[in-house]
């Protein structure tokens, strides 16, 4: 592998995590809005007429959770590594 390529994947990693550390606030915004799209969906899939969408937007929320978790425990972990 080059040193180009290999300095190149260092500095995607550097703005991925300047990004996950920086703006922890999307984290919160998409565990939010992902608890409110999956409660939301949750209500419509009670109606048959409405369960399709339901099911959609349960399914989206649950995605908005997953990542903010996930991003939220990168930072987690990130400050108890520097920590040690």
């Amino acid at each position: 592998m080059s040193d180009l390529h290999h300095r190149g994947k260092q500095v995607g990693k550097s703005a991925l995590m300047l990004l996950i550390q920086e703006y922890d606030w999307v984290h919160w915004g998409l565990g939010l809005l992902g608890n409110i799209t999956f409660f939301i969906g949750s209500i419509l899939f009670l109606s048959d007429d409405t369960e399709t969408i339901g099911i959609w937007l349960f399914i989206i929320g649950s995605a908005g959770m997953l990542i903010g978790s996930i991003g939220k425990y990168i930072v987690w972990w990130d400050k108890k590594r520097r920590d040690v």
